[in-house]
């Protein structure tokens, strides 16, 4: 089994980090430009106000990213941590990535004050859900919506 190291993202892992995220959300149909991510994710790693960026490296290389977007929240009372994407190449996965992705995730959010981790999984990601209720997540009962706004 290979070794792996999570570090907070710099902003020249950025493109990298916006390719995988790229695949992931492809995977789930969704479209997205690796340029804007890039550029959204280069936005956060400057700004921690934002949020922050965890990165996993193999040999180097990064095989895996989670990006936390930071909101006040007044259903927790407080800083909260978003868990926008988690992604490990699928290559890589099966080898604790993820896990130690989100427990670095969790353990910086808890540094910077933030009292709860929020996040959304799809339905039909029951590996994803795996994880999530391993490391003490719990479902909400609610649906979540959305409008664009086409700017």
């Amino acid at each position: 089994m290979q070794s792996f190291v999570i570090s907070p993202a710099a902003v020249r892992d950025c493109r990298d980090c916006a390719r995988l995220l790229t695949e992931q959300l492809g995977e789930h149909g969704v479209e997205a430009s690796t340029e804007r991510l890039s550029d959204l994710l280069e936005a956060v790693v400057t700004d921690t106000d934002r949020g922050f960026v965890l990165v996993a490296r193999s040999d180097k290389r990064i095989v895996g990213v989670a990006y936390a977007a930071t909101i006040l929240s007044a259903e927790h009372g407080g800083l909260v941590t978003w868990l926008e994407e988690l992604h490990v190449a699928p290559s890589y996965r099966s080898r604790g990535i993820g896990s130690a992705l989100l427990t670095a995730l969790m353990e910086r959010a808890r540094e910077a004050g933030v009292v709860a981790v929020d996040l959304e999984v799809d339905a039909s990601h029951g590996r994803a859900q795996s994880l999530y209720r391993r490391l003490g997540f719990r479902p909400l009962n609610r649906s979540r919506w959305v409008k664009e706004l086409k700017i």
